[in-house]
């Protein structure tokens, strides 16, 4: 039987919602006012022990899951706090509607990934034995956190109440929450009037209740921290060196300065981001011996090690103030980390293969993972949004046989490798994993070896158990980052691998999340960097599981890459740069146009970045310090999916320019490929070199006489500066090489 009563009230305590189903009422010096509506769904159900119970995992996405308790839908919502207070939180309702005689079906608890869920029995535990209505509470505010200047809670809200002995099933209709702050009462997690400029304008679309001000335009424009082993300096130096003439000002020290513990590293990371508030990425560069990962402590007989522990440095919560990513392995494991980072962000290659993703998954989970999916049918919806957005091809891989691209029976290492080494820019694994293995389709770290992708690197997010376990030896997420074949890199530009046994629901959440965002979903949340769509989703994936398993998942969550880096969806298109070809030594700004808005265009002198401006009206306006030095600027201009510009600019002692110089050459053709004709037309020319945008000398050549043939098929594809050097005169002037 079904009743429906109006205008009853209860007061409570605390609560989490769903955003689509939340609406900010009105908020004032005292009390933000929320609803959540719910939209009641026709009830499933499941046998259970020969009786029909309801069964909410087919309506909504997240449920309860307390373990022999009945599992309920949960809803939540994020909201600002003041930086101060006790929040309490007081609750009416307008409507409730009583199902009379009805059985709801208990969870199963949280489940890791290692245990097939149709496996576990249901049980009936203390819940089903007491005359109470469960949850206790329609509302609850979880423990205030605090990510970077902002102070926050998640809202939980149970619109539905079930109790077990009268078998009465109570839905609550149009729930308002009212948030007291009480600001004068001390509270846990309180600021103390930090600011933030970087990462405010995110902040403001991450919660219910945005502030009026608007802050930065580019979110993900925040500077650079590289912590590396003493004997990884060297390698790691051309990437530290790129980031900065790109316009990400970033900051390379050893683990002499920043310590060889965890304690030291956050402590020094901690005093730095003090220090530096526009910090946002960090870079550790080592593996677990020479950076050790942290752990929170055991659990299942697992150390939580974590590298995220690294960026949580405000309040006793998970919620991250950086974006953390780490290169481990040898020296040559990161030489290839920082050239396979290079190509994809200065020379990716053509074609379409960023445009293309595979969806490899289990076929298990039903009922119990993420709005309750099972790993499959997880991954068609992916692929579904994927799709729409212009992904060309998305891979179905799914163990069973479901139709659509899926091939009949389950998917083998043979029929995944192919796959892999023609090109993909996305692989989302959802399914049962170890070491150095995903279950559904057997694909190891050996076959991740044998990938010939060779320029065609992968963005790799792993829901399964282990495959980020590096501690204790190399896993397949490390396998991925640290994979060539035939002398140059191959695998993927980076991957997140668990570190523990890992549950299964609340990973899949950050997978929706990161696809909503790469797809722009919401065009108020567009975000480019591998840390920035890994870490947003993992806070997508807190809201909606916020303690337990959910912290556990941010906690031991791995991402082995450079967070900094930009992700690629998209065939890489043309850009148009124009400047100077000179400037004079007193020169403070430099103009350059543009063909595209939204680009980030630097300008760098000796690796270090002078200045940065983001291209709007055709134009940036680069404002620079006076310059002490003669040596070339270097104009850098990016913008994700488009081809990087660089180029350098000739810094003049006088008002002479190149033109009025004594010596003059000619080099051609340009763009090269395997050679270079130099002719030189006035003067004696002595030698030539040819130097990288980050300073290194690539080729050197003592001159005979006033023509050369320099062979350039070694040198990588990019832009280059020739210098042609007589006794104390020298001229430079830009090349491109493209093989």
């Amino acid at each position: 039987m079904k009743k429906t009563l109006l205008l009853c009230s209860i007061l409570g305590g605390s609560f989490i919602s769903l955003s689509q189903s939340f609406h900010l009422k009105s908020e004032d010096s005292k009390t933000i006012k929320l609803m959540q509506q719910i939209v009641e769904k026709p009830f499933g159900y499941k046998e259970i022990d020969g009786q029909m119970m309801i069964d909410f995992s087919k309506s909504f996405k997240v449920l309860s899951q307390e373990k022999g308790a009945p599992a309920l839908p949960l809803f939540h919502t994020t909201i600002q706090l003041p930086e101060k207070g006790n929040p309490q939180i007081e609750i009416t309702f307008d409507e409730v509607t009583v199902y009379e005689n009805v059985f709801v079906a208990p969870s199963k608890g949280v489940i890791k990934r290692n245990v097939e869920p149709s496996s576990v029995a249901y049980s009936f535990g203390s819940a089903y034995n007491a005359n109470a209505f469960y949850p206790a509470d329609v509302a609850t505010l979880k423990t205030p956190f605090i990510w970077r200047s902002m102070r926050g809670a998640v809202v939980e809200v149970s619109p539905y109440q079930y109790n077990p002995v009268t078998k009465q099933l109570i839905v609550y209709k149009n729930i308002h929450v009212n948030v007291k702050k009480n600001t004068e009462i001390s509270g846990l997690n309180e600021l103390n009037g930090q600011s933030d400029p970087i990462m405010q304008s995110a902040q403001q679309k991450f919660v219910l209740n945005p502030k009026s001000e608007k802050y930065a335009p580019m979110e993900e424009s925040g500077t650079m921290l590289v912590i590396a082993a003493p004997t990884l300096m060297e390698e790691i130096t051309p990437l530290v060196n790129w980031k900065n003439q790109k316009g990400i000002r970033s900051e390379l020290v050893s683990t002499t300065t920043a310590g060889t513990t965890d304690t030291d590293i956050h402590a020094y990371i901690q005093n730095y981001y003090s220090a530096h508030p526009e910090l946002t990425y960090v870079l550790l560069v080592g593996d677990h011996d020479d950076i050790p990962a942290h752990t929170y402590g055991m659990s299942g007989g697992e150390n939580l090690f974590s590298d995220s522990y690294y960026g949580q440095l405000s309040g006793g919560d998970y919620y991250p103030e950086l974006f953390i990513g780490r290169f481990s392995g040898t020296e040559a494991n990161v030489t290839t980390m920082v050239n396979r980072t290079l190509e994809y962000e200065k020379n990716p290659m053509a074609g379409d293969w960023m445009e293309k993703a595979i969806g490899l998954g289990s076929d298990e989970g039903d009922g119990i993972g993420d709005d309750g999916e099972p790993d499959w049918q997880h991954l068609r919806n992916i692929r579904t949004v994927l799709m729409g957005y212009g992904y060309t091809e998305v891979s179905e891989f799914y163990d069973g046989s479901h139709g659509g691209s899926d091939a009949s029976g389950s998917p083998s290492s043979g029929t995944i490798l192919p796959v892999v080494s023609s090109g993909i820019g996305l692989f989302n694994y959802t399914g049962h994993g170890d070491v150095n293995l995903c279950v559904t389709g057997n694909f190891q770290s050996t076959h991740v070896n044998q990938a010939t992708n060779n320029g065609k690197y992968p963005f790799v997010i792993s829901v399964a158990c282990n495959n980020g376990t590096f501690t204790s030896g190399t896993c397949i997420s490390e396998a991925w980052t640290r994979a060539t074949k035939n002398g140059t890199p191959s695998g993927a530009i980076a991957a997140a691998g668990s570190s523990i046994l890992m549950a299964w629901a609340q990973p899949m959440q950050t997978q929706d999340e990161m696809a909503a965002i790469i797809t722009e979903t919401y065009p108020s949340n567009h975000k480019t960097t591998l840390g920035g769509l890994f870490y947003n989703s993992q806070m997508s994936m807190l809201e909606e599981y916020p303690s337990g398993s959910g912290e556990e998942v941010m906690q031991t969550w791995v991402l082995f890459g450079d967070p900094s880096a930009q992700f690629r969806n998209k065939q890489t298109l043309p850009i148009t740069v124009v400047h100077t070809g000179h400037v004079l030594l007193n020169t403070t700004s430099i103009t350059v146009t543009c063909n595209v808005d939204g680009a980030l265009v630097a300008i760098s002198q000796n690796n270090v970045l002078l200045g940065w401006a983001i291209s709007s009206g055709g134009q940036a306006v680069i404002t620079i310090p006076t310059l002490t030095t003669n040596d070339y600027l270097i104009v850098t201009a990016t913008k994700q999916n488009y081809a990087t510009y660089q180029h350098a600019v000739q810094v003049d002692n006088g008002p002479l320019g190149l033109i009025d110089l004594d010596m003059e050459f000619t080099i051609y053709p340009n763009p090269a490929n395997n050679e270079l004709q130099l002719v030189v037309s006035n003067g004696t020319a002595e030698s030539i070199r040819i130097i990288s945008l980050d300073g290194k000398v690539v080729f050197a050549k003592l001159l005979n006489g006033n023509q050369e043939v320099v062979n350039t098929s070694s040198l990588q594809s990019g832009s280059y500066i020739v210098e042609i050097i007589s006794g104390t005169q020298s001229v430079r002037k830009n090349i491109q090489i493209l093989h």
